[in-house]
């Protein structure tokens, strides 16, 4: 057997491999991304092939006879984020939790280091990106003073894999993988490369010794995880930490849960002694009175395995260019610009003259066809300049030809709204077969667009 170094091109945006050097990156479209990178080391046969037949390996077991392992789930203290783990910390997996820099992804490792050492567990904190005495100012900011975290700036993959076997702590935070690096390779950490090799390292690391592993990382300006498919194929979870910096509320959800269902929200607030979790949801996507003013509809959409209740706002005002301006925030554009021409096809409003400008209240991000009939009700509501009647909303897809379309999980969705006081409901006449009639909501199945005029008078 000999060793042998593997030499490639790789694009250090998407981690496309290329066999040479190119200016443009095909798969992600980026310019000068391509880098050349030594991979680890492989190991080459010279036998003459015989190896094969004497190679050893596990014998497969058929799966009625695999036994099931029953893994107690670790709590990490804070409710929200163990119901988008999916019930806590599972032994042995490793975590990413990507986020753009300075959202707050060390203040919730922190966080969670507080509830853990409470509990006497012992918290291995592996930080390359601060020093142990700046980890140690913003713990005695939040008021976290406990001799089970311990803190290291070790950046080797090697030695952290056998710092962690050798200490067995109760739970890793590497802080950020984009600083480790293996120094068998000499590429630079922060690489595709040592991204993939350092993580494969982490996650053998917590298989084998069963202890779980979290994981920050860096979000690029598209909007992904440096090296994002090299990772987020290795690891068992993924969590993105989203919000404006400028913003007091932090929104984490999962992308992808080997342990758990996949887009749970969990939403908390930033203040000056770190993370605290937001129980009521209502006070940030809904504000006081938004029943009662035009251009404001209530509905609701699914984040996970929970319906949501949401505030859809409109603004249609008369343009001042020769080309009508649409935009939006929160719901997709081009979704909005199709619901205004089919407003304007089949409840004959004349939309072509005006701008229209469509939000999500609260910063939230949702892109699901459940929301269409809430904000055709929001752009009828600001034009005519009249309110839904108090207490009323909205749920349901509307299709090219004016028809309101039936959605997913809708029993969920009106709990959700029956829970936050509303009165009335209007749903597609397809879901009322599904509701619960017992609810104490009003509820109302319409079949096409037009039956929304009897909510608007100055429409017929």
């Amino acid at each position: 057997m000999k060793k042998k170094l593997t030499r490639n091109f790789v694009c250090q945006s998407c981690g496309q491999d290329y066999a040479r050097w190119a200016g443009k990156c095909e798969s992600c479209g980026n310019w000068n991304t391509i880098v050349e990178e030594i991979g680890s080391e492989r190991f080459a046969s010279s036998s003459n092939g015989n190896s094969q037949k004497n190679k050893s390996y596990k014998e497969p077991t058929p799966l009625d006879k695999v036994e099931e392992e029953s893994l107690k789930r670790m709590g990490t203290g804070l409710a929200e984020l163990d119901l988008v783990l999916g019930g806590g910390l599972v032994p042995g997996s490793l975590t990413l939790i990507g986020g753009e820099p300075g959202v707050g992804k060390s203040t919730l490792v922190l966080e969670i280091s507080r509830y853990l050492t409470q509990a006497n567990k012992n918290v291995l904190y592996i930080s390359g990106e601060e020093s142990p005495s700046q980890i140690r100012m913003r713990a005695e900011r939040m008021g976290i003073r406990s001799p089970n975290l311990f803190l290291t700036s070790e950046t080797v993959a090697e030695n952290i894999s056998a710092m962690i076997e050798g200490e067995r702590p109760a739970v890793v935070f590497v802080d950020s993988i984009q600083t480790i690096a293996r120094e068998a390779l000499p590429n630079q950490a922060g690489t595709v490369t040592q991204l993939r090799e350092c993580t494969q390292v982490l996650l053998e690391t917590a298989k084998r010794s069963g202890i779980p592993v979290l994981m920050t990382g860096h979000i690029t300006k598209e909007g992904t995880i440096a090296g994002p498919k090299v990772l987020e194929h290795l690891v068992d979870t993924v969590l993105y930490f989203e919000g404006d910096r400028l913003n007091y509320y932090r929104l984490l959800r999962a992308v992808k849960n080997r342990f758990g269902a996949v887009g749970d929200l969990a939403i908390f607030e930033m203040f000056s002694g770190g993370l605290r979790e937001v129980k009521d949801r209502n006070q940030i996507f809904i504000s006081t009175g938004a029943d009662e003013r035009s251009g404001s509809v209530i509905s609701a959409v699914l984040e996970g395995s929970r319906a949501l209740t949401v505030e859809v706002q409109a603004l249609v005002s008369k343009s001042g260019f020769s080309q009508a301006r649409r935009m939006a925030e929160g719901p997709d554009t081009r979704r909005v610009i199709l619901l205004a021409a089919v407003i304007e096809k089949y409840i004959k409003l004349k939309l072509g003259e005006c701008d229209i400008f469509s939000n999500l209240a609260g910063g939230l991000n949702a892109d699901e066809p459940a929301l269409d009939l809430a904000i055709c009700a929001s752009i009828i509501s600001s034009y005519l300049d009249q309110p839904l009647p108090k207490g009323t909303c909205v749920l349901g897809e509307v299709g090219l030809s004016g028809e309101v379309r039936s959605i997913g999980q809708a029993s969920l969705r009106v709990k959700e709204l029956a829970g936050v006081g509303m009165k009335k409901v209007i749903v597609p006449e397809g879901n009322l077969s599904e509701l619960d009639s017992g609810l104490d909501i009003q509820i109302q199945g319409i079949r096409s667009l037009n039956d929304l005029r009897t909510l608007f008078p100055g429409a017929n």
